[in-house]
């Protein structure tokens, strides 16, 4: 990517309220879920309940978030309803490949820290792949391994990636750290927001530059 375009993906939450509030509403459920169960936190009895939100609101924010994303990035704004459709009519498909992703990645976590990471990246554009592509889940997957092939793709995707979850943990390690009380709350909160958001429209802009697909100019 082009300092330029880089520039665009994390300017983009800003200039565009809704896509923050998109981000902020996921981040909210995201947080309060973490209270009863952290995601890390597997046995708690809870825990299974964490997870099974986290299965199904996930696919349904990141999918209404990419396609807003998607009409910014090519000048055609779409509208929130238009969106939320859009991503029910992939939701059965967006789940299964949540599902079969996580288990690829945590598959590989297992053998080793390295190949879980390379597999998630090599998995990155599942989610673009069913929602711009409307291709199935086992179908999105081929594709984004297809997309992917090599080491540049995924080589770009771990450097571009790497600070915006850099951030989150460390705003995560800061605010566990040291008594901050409800203003360390707020500060994890607002990093959690930027990184879903920095995230998904990084791996949309990414995607679209990588399908040749048109982009209005900055």
């Amino acid at each position: 990517m082009k300092s330029h375009q880089i520039k665009r993906v994390v300017c983009a939450p800003f200039r565009s309220p809704l896509l923050l509030l998109v981000a902020l509403i996921f981040s909210g459920i995201l947080y309060a879920v973490d209270i009863q169960a952290s995601v890390y936190d597997i046995q708690n009895p809870k825990w299974v309940i964490t997870m099974a939100i986290l299965i199904l609101i996930s696919p349904l924010f990141s999918g209404v978030f990419i396609f807003l994303i998607y009409g910014i990035n090519t000048g055609k704004a779409i509208l929130v309803r238009r969106a939320l459709t859009q991503t029910l009519s992939s939701y059965t498909h967006l789940v299964v490949g949540e599902i079969l992703v996580n288990l690829v990645v945590l598959a590989g976590s297992f053998l080793f820290v390295l190949p879980g990471i390379y597999l998630g990246l090599r998995l990155s554009f599942y989610k673009q792949v069913i929602l711009i592509d409307g291709a199935t889940a086992t179908a999105a997957i081929k594709g984004s391994f297809r997309q992917t092939v090599g080491w540049r793709i995924p080589g770009s995707l771990l450097l571009l990636l790497a600070p915006f979850y850099a951030l989150a943990i460390l705003v995560g390690y800061v605010v566990t750290r040291l008594p901050l009380g409800l203003f360390g709350e707020g500060l994890a909160l607002a990093a959690s927001t930027l990184t879903f958001a920095w995230t998904n429209t990084l791996l949309t802009t990414l995607y679209m530059l990588n399908k040749e697909l048109p982009l209005i100019s900055p």
